[in-house]
């Protein structure tokens, strides 16, 4: 070979291992191959699909898998939209993974009915599926093995219920939603409504959708903050939409003015209720939450009989009872 040759094969070369070496990686892959027994580095490989990947709620559901993966020596795949209102990424999403050879999948469906046909497309593939904190349309047991959440109905109720205690009789009250199409949201909200109306409230609003972000909240709260100045107390159905809610208080000068009932923890709004900006939070378990799915999904796999239904803990908490030993660390 003559020199030219050699140095240009040698340049190609270089050239080759510097677009490799610089070439970036999908968007929010936390993700790794596995092949088709759905096993990484002879570990079991199932991935954990949420409905978004950027809030406290998630990230602690995360959390609970990883304990549950490093326990039992499995592969966790991590990879969802970057936000809840995003059907048509967490489809995506889904299908991606219904053909990648992973073992089973962990999914909290965005849309009780936008992902229901892709969870029967995985099961009818052979893919083990499992539903955790929001349901979707179908079966247990037949278009997926289990269903991990919140009772969510009761979780409103006591959401509802606290702030009537606090409101009393005749007292205004307000709703602030999530979003359309959210089950475990509805069924809060639902179960708060119920609770208002059992009290004697006065409802002002109970049909105003926040968004999917504490942004699109504060917005959606500040828009109505004539209604808002109306009210005796506010209950909110998730972490964003009483961030939103608690961030327009503090701009309107209304935050510890109003009875206001949030849901989920986050910093934010753990501040807030230490400062008496908010009078309880209703909390769940989400640690938990992701610790059981991935238990359930590993007995499945192992040829264990699981529950159709597993239902995680709910407890509000309160300035008063916020350090205590069973409250604590659910707000961390």
């Amino acid at each position: 070979m003559s020199r030219s040759c050699h140095l240009a094969s040698l340049t190609t070369a270089l050239l080759a291992v510097v677009a490799i070496g610089c070439s970036e990686p999908a968007a929010s892959v936390d993700a790794k191959p596995a092949n088709s027994a759905g096993e990484s580095k002879g570990k079991r490989t199932i991935v954990m699909i949420p409905k978004a990947t950027q809030s406290a709620f998630w990230n602690a559901v995360r959390r609970g898998g990883e304990q549950a993966a490093k326990e039992f020596d499995v592969e966790l795949l991590w990879k969802g939209p970057s936000r809840e209102n995003d059907r048509a990424g967490q489809k995506q999403v889904v299908q991606q993974f219904t053909n990648a050879g992973v073992a089973g999948m962990l999914l909290a469906p965005t849309d009780s009915k936008a992902l229901a046909a892709e969870v029967r497309t995985a099961t009818a593939k052979g893919l083990p599926v499992l539903i955790f904190d929001s349901a979707v349309d179908g079966e247990a047991g037949k278009d997926y093995i289990s269903f991990v959440a919140t009772d969510n109905t009761a979780a409103g109720k006591l959401g509802g219920k606290h702030l009537m205690e606090l409101v009393g009789k005749g007292g205004k009250t307000i709703c602030f939603r999530h979003m359309e199409g959210h089950e475990s949201t509805t069924k809060r909200e639902d179960g708060a409504i119920e609770e208002m109306k059992a009290g004697g409230a006065e409802i002002l609003v109970d049909d105003r959708y926040t968004g999917d972000s504490a942004a699109e909240a504060q917005t959606t709260a500040l828009n109505m903050i004539d209604v808002i100045r109306e009210a005796d107390g506010i209950f909110a159905s998730n972490q964003t939409a009483s961030e939103g809610l608690l961030l327009a208080l503090r701009k309107t000068n209304l935050a510890g003015k109003v009875k206001f009932i949030g849901f989920d923890a986050s910093p934010l709004l753990v501040e807030a209720l230490r400062n008496g900006e908010i009078d309880a939070i209703v909390i769940q378990d989400p640690v938990n939450m992701g610790y059981q799915s991935v238990k359930l999904m590993l007995d499945h796999l192992d040829g264990k009989p699981v529950d159709p239904l597993v239902v995680t803990d709910v407890k509000l908490a309160t300035k008063e009872n916020m350090d205590d030993p069973a409250i604590k660390p659910l707000l961390e």
